[in-house]
């Protein structure tokens, strides 16, 4: 593929004195339709979107009524505009892997919705979105640690303003992540791609459902996912990773949005994670595409988090894991290991015996 470029400046994000009172921002949205185009030589790897345009701050959120991708800004996308709760791919996965009582104390449409908080790795890795993508929603907190009262204070304002809270000397070193992904990102595309788009559509016979795809190639056939992490990312890891996290879920899901809405391109899709580390040398993963396997794994499971959803919402009945009695068996590797400690027991009996001097009996 050939190397692809954006010509536009990297955001400034918005700096937080952490002892003095700050004043109030006006919030800003991502109003134009982001779209980069290819570049063959580029002299420094800038943000890849340009700048958003601001809106009043009196501006609500509209509802989606209809099927189609919206331009909205991170924070609209996740309060739900929908006419009813919708499905994402994230709680798809807490619906398969935990219960439908989790997903719903996840969802931001819930009564009994609970923040699960944000980790300074999460704050990492949104930073690296925002600088990647183009979102100016970074709030640079002006302290050291968040050790101090009035840090602690800022970086909690910062996050209820829907902003990304990062301190200074951390900053720099997202910048350094993101030139890089930057580079690999508009390799990967080859021409033109949009980024942070929301995709909201309703399932044939279902209930609502959407995704925010981080970056879409022009013509809708690839999809290049960006996930920042504290370990490893080589290949293996990142396969684990898939699977231990349900990843395949959000592929399938991903997917199902571009060809719900295009049904013109179903199957002609793919979908890319792009992994890098958050520690130097900030390493880039090679890029990773699921094997048919996997992808079938993540439609079957997307589709029957689907039902169990719908099912839970016109019912409004949302369990938590079954009743039904469970028989727990021991594991291969569990029986394995005893078998290893049982010979290993038998061995250190024979050489206590052979090391019992001649004419002596062990008494019993």
């Amino acid at each position: 593929m050939s190397e692809a470029t954006a010509s536009n400046a990297p955001h400034l994000p918005t700096r937080v004195e952490a002892p003095a009172s700050t004043p109030t921002r006006r919030p800003r949205s991502t109003a134009r339709r982001r779209t980069h185009r290819a570049d063959p030589a580029p002299a420094a790897p800038p943000a890849l979107a340009p700048p958003p345009s601001p809106v009043p701050p009196q501006a609500v959120i509209p509802l989606v009524f209809a099927s189609g991708w919206r331009d909205i800004t991170e924070r609209g996308y996740r309060a739900d505009p929908c006419p009813t709760p919708s499905l994402s791919s994230h709680i798809a996965i807490l619906t398969i892997n935990k219960s439908l009582q989790h997903a719903w104390r996840s969802h931001p449409r819930s009564p009994v919705y609970e923040d699960s908080g944000i980790s300074a790795a999460a704050d990492r890795g949104s930073a690296a979105h925002a600088l990647l993508f183009g979102e100016d929603r970074i709030a640079e907190i002006d302290a050291e640690d968040y050790r101090s009262g009035a840090a602690r204070t800022a970086r909690d304002e910062a996050r209820a303003k829907g902003r990304v809270p990062v301190l200074s000397r951390e900053l720099v070193a997202i910048r350094a992540m993101t030139e890089t992904a930057a580079i690999r990102f508009r390799y990967l595309h080859g021409g033109t791609f949009t980024c942070e788009q929301s995709a909201f559509w309703q399932a044939e016979g279902g209930g609502w459902r959407k995704a925010r795809l981080d970056t879409l190639r022009s013509d809708h056939t690839l999809i290049v996912d960006y996930k920042t992490t504290e370990g490893p990312v080589d290949a293996l890891s990142c396969e684990r990773r898939i699977a231990d996290m349900g990843l395949q879920i959000q592929a399938a899901a991903y997917v199902d949005a571009v060809e719900s809405l295009d049904p013109g391109l179903r199957g002609r899709v793919r979908f890319i994670f792009q992994w890098q580390e958050q520690k130097a040398p900030y390493a880039l993963s090679p890029p990773i595409e699921m094997s048919e396997a996997f992808m079938s794994l993540g439609r079957a499971q997307w589709l029957a988090a689907g039902a169990l959803w719908d099912q839970a919402l016109r019912h409004d009945a949302f369990p938590a894991y079954g009743s039904r009695p469970f028989m727990a068996c021991p594991p291969p590797w569990e029986l394995t290991r005893w078998e290893e400690r049982e010979r290993a027991a038998a061995e250190w009996a024979v050489k206590l015996e052979g090391s019992q001097p001649k004419g002596r009996r062990v008494a019993r």
